[in-house]
């Protein structure tokens, strides 16, 4: 298989699901921008959604989990919802995240997504109250009510569990459910993965930006990438370079990344860092809110200035 070919088994099907292929490549997580009073930042979410939908990145996701969803109120997550969709103008598709342990809240903000206008969900299984597989099914059935695709959301850190490939073909049954975001970055569970799934027509999207290449060559048909909101052209490049067969043109523009990589790693989460590098990049990154830390900016600036040179020497760097 050529790298970042399409997976057997993921071809379009009829139905509100169908056109599989638009969701192939790079999906740029969107931050959420916020103010010094940390209230949410709607001019700074405006300039950054411009940006990117004149950017090369395929889709956009916001109020993922590095939107900080989890730190907004519901009406904070539906203003956001609001404002990415007015101002892209369907200009990308738009997957919102609606990520929540009550499936009934989850639901009300997908039919949110709907009715402004969102292409696709994305929603974790519900966390906190232990559920069974049963009652996984029954979450993902209940927000594809709304009539969007849905995609599953699979981020064991995040959620506090996983669900093992098994499970998620158990889920990818349900309609209305398109793909799967796998955040767990196993490579070796990814190929699992990517075996049960075949033939199912279940779309898998790396979800961890950290091994965003090594899923592109195991068969992902595209990726999430936090830092694609603030260098979409580094991560469009990625994309080209898989899907045209470029592997050691791609291996080595993913070793430049290794300086992001360890900035996360001393952050400890990838929000802070790239609200810093948009900040360095003439874009709205801003604060975060709690309980995100709090930078230890010297350290990563100095690895954020690594960054920048080697891309600038690829003529990978504006700003």
């Amino acid at each position: 298989m050529t790298i970042g070919q399409e997976v057997p088994g993921t071809k379009a099907q009829a139905g509100p699901e169908a056109d599989r292929a638009r969701w192939h490549g790079i999906h740029a997580v969107m931050i959420t921008p916020f103010q010094a009073d940390l209230s949410v930042d709607t001019e700074g979410l405006r300039s950054n959604v411009a940006f990117l939908a004149d950017s090369t990145v395929d889709a956009i996701i916001c109020l993922g989990s590095e939107g900080e969803f989890y730190a907004l109120s519901d009406d904070e997550r539906r203003l956001v919802a609001q404002v990415t969709a007015k101002e892209l103008r369907a200009r990308r598709p738009l997957v919102v995240g609606v990520s929540h342990p009550s499936a009934v809240v989850a639901l009300a903000l997908a039919r949110h997504a709907k009715s402004i206008g969102a292409d696709a969900v994305l929603a974790t299984p519900p966390y906190f109250g232990q559920p069974q597989l049963a009652e996984i099914r029954d979450h993902f059935a209940r927000i594809a009510e709304a009539g969007l695709p849905v995609f599953v959301y699979n981020s064991p850190s995040r959620v506090g569990y996983g669900l093992p490939p098994a499970d998620i073909a158990e889920v990818a049954v349900v309609p209305g459910v398109i793909g799967v975001k796998q955040a767990a970055p196993d490579i070796a569970e990814l190929v699992e993965l990517l075996s049960t799934l075949d033939g199912s027509g279940c779309l898998v999207l790396g979800g961890a930006e950290s091994t965003i290449w090594p899923a592109l060559s195991v068969g992902a048909v595209g990726n999430t990438a936090t830092a694609a909101s603030a260098i979409p052209a580094v991560f469009a490049r990625l994309w080209s370079l898989a899907r045209e067969g470029h592997t050691s043109e791609g291996l080595k523009l993913y070793r430049l990344l290794a300086p992001l990589r360890e900035a996360y790693a001393v952050a400890g989460g990838q929000a802070p860092v790239v609200k810093r590098l948009m900040d360095r990049a003439g874009l709205c990154g801003g604060n975060v809110r709690p309980p995100a830390r709090v930078l230890d900016g010297e350290a990563v600036d100095g690895l954020l200035r690594s960054l920048e040179q080697s891309l600038v020497a690829e003529g990978l760097w504006t700003s």
